[in-house]
């Protein structure tokens, strides 16, 4: 099993309400268990302002993605309300829905709270990265299907006068 893939795993779990994460790959099998308690290390970085709305989404057949499971923050993404808009975990960044559609947004649009921004490929699930306030969007600081560290910058954003 990769290592990376076990890293995707544990950023999943982590993020997640789940206290169990089972996987199995072949030969290989990988159970973890979250422990409560275990101190602030484990917890969102405290550098961060606050949280950006996500929603999971599953592929279908034809490369479209759709919705899967809407939340609040439950993969505790991490960003600022007009300002730096981070990657929730390690994934793919996708800059539109569909190979051959628009981007989601583009430099100079004025965002919706909610507005969809990109979506984060991890482990063939889709995550949506949502603005969390009204703005405009400053910057693209990403390039479509790059790979992105958790916590790594993907927009800027600024506040609407």
């Amino acid at each position: 099993m990769e290592l990376q893939k076990i890293k995707e795993l544990i950023d999943i779990l982590k993020g997640s309400d789940l206290a169990v994460l089972e996987f199995t790959q072949g030969d290989y099998k990988l159970r973890l268990v979250k422990q409560p308690g275990l101190g602030a290390a484990t917890g969102p970085d405290p550098s961060l302002a606050s949280s950006v709305p996500v929603t999971q989404r599953s592929e279908k057949p034809d490369g479209q993605v759709q919705p899967a499971v809407q939340g609040g923050d439950p993969m505790g993404i991490q960003g600022s309300r007009a300002g730096q808009v981070r990657s929730p975990l390690y994934g793919i960044v996708h800059l539109r829905p569909a190979p051959d559609s628009p981007e989601f947004v583009q430099i100079g649009d004025r965002l919706r709270q909610g507005q969809t921004l990109c979506l984060l490929e991890a482990m063939k699930i889709f995550h949506e990265v949502n603005a969390e306030c009204d703005a405009r969007l400053e910057a693209v600081l990403v390039a479509d299907a790059q790979e992105v560290e958790s916590g790594a910058h993907l927009f800027r954003l600024a506040p609407l006068n």
